[in-house]
């Protein structure tokens, strides 16, 4: 989290106040003050009352000072308002950190934690080696409280962006079977069912990823990997969210062949992911670069542009993808291509 929510006055800040690795470094103690405010339960409490520092500590039975210094800190990373010392949650927090809210990533801070911690101390071997050292979905499948985690996370986003997505999927009045590789929250196949009453929808995980899916009369869960199963056939629409970013192109090429084998003429396949060089502004496109080392050190691959993507989408089969920006969907575009 940056340490200002106003770009002016961070850029300030780094240029007449302090080096700006050091201003980075504040933003790494940012992020772990805003980790320790949810596991405290600060953000819950303040849901249900606004509250003085010393009244909360009280509450959650922290120091005085602690409290009353988490609460500054919060403030200025934007999180809570302050009036007459008094604090309240902004809407973020509401929207974001609160366990009342269907949005709350308060789970999945353990995943970022955890990359920020563990997963990126690897950054060196991997900036050598061009892979982690252990694969990313190998460390979750071995650890369900990393993966519960991660789940968490994914799902929360994908609640949010999936009627949005849904809405830009053009999906044909005649279709009826959805393949969801990787989708194992099945929060994409849900959205599409529930615009589209006559599909269902089969979704293809690894088992941990798999014990987040909630169930549904039309979705059926299959475990196994999507690069190495059988996909069978008979589909109308193939989805594949927020995973070719794990893949080098040789699997991604070999997926992709295997996909259209597996849909219908006239198919089509809904790619949900980040494309190089699509964000404006450069902050947007530093935190795309930094997700990028982010892949690479998990997965071993990373983000690639959409003429990358539209390249191996036509190499399998599949007409020149559309390229879709879905409304309140920031952290995916579609590249949408018909069999």
């Amino acid at each position: 989290m940056p340490l200002f929510p106003n770009p002016v006055e961070a850029a300030a800040f780094r240029l007449s106040i302090v080096p700006p690795m050091l201003a980075d470094y504040f933003g790494v103690l940012g992020f772990h003050t805003l980790v320790a405010g949810v596991r405290l339960g600060i953000f819950d409490a303040l849901r249900a009352t606004p509250m003085s520092p010393s009244r909360l500590a009280g509450s959650l039975g922290l120091a005085p000072r602690a409290a009353e210094a988490m609460l500054r800190a919060l403030h200025g990373l934007g999180y809570v308002k302050e009036r007459r010392g008094v604090y309240r949650l902004t809407r973020t927090a509401k929207v974001w950190l609160c366990a009342d809210s269907p949005m709350c990533l308060a789970e999945g801070l353990d995943f970022w934690e955890r990359c920020a911690t563990d997963l990126w101390r690897g950054l060196e071997k991997a900036a050598r080696d061009g892979s982690p050292e252990v694969p990313f979905y190998t460390l979750t499948e071995g650890d369900p409280a990393l993966s519960r985690s991660f789940q968490a996370w994914t799902a929360a986003v994908a609640r949010r962006q999936g009627p949005a997505t849904a809405r830009a999927i053009p999906v044909h009045r005649d279709a009826r079977h959805v393949l969801d590789l990787g989708g194992s929250h099945t929060a994409y196949s849900m959205a599409l069912l529930e615009r589209h009453p006559l599909l269902r929808s089969t979704v293809i995980d690894l088992p941990t990823a798999l014990a987040s899916a909630r169930p549904h009369p039309r979705i059926t869960l299959r475990t196994g990997s999507f690069l190495e199963e059988d996909l069978g056939e008979g589909y109308d629409v193939a989805l594949l969210f927020n995973v070719i970013h794990g893949l080098d192109d040789a699997e991604l090429a070999g997926l992709l062949g295997r996909v259209a084998q597996a849909l219908n003429p006239g198919g089509m396949l809904v790619i949900g992911d980040q494309f190089r060089g699509a964000m404006p502004g450069r902050a947007s496109r530093t935190l795309l670069n930094l997700l990028d080392l982010n892949y690479l050190i998990a997965g071993g691959w990373g983000i690639r542009s959409y003429r990358e993507v539209a390249r191996l989408v036509g190499d399998a089969g599949f007409s020149r993808p559309r390229h879709r920006r879905p409304p309140r969907a920031p952290a995916s575009e579609l590249a949408i291509a018909i069999r």
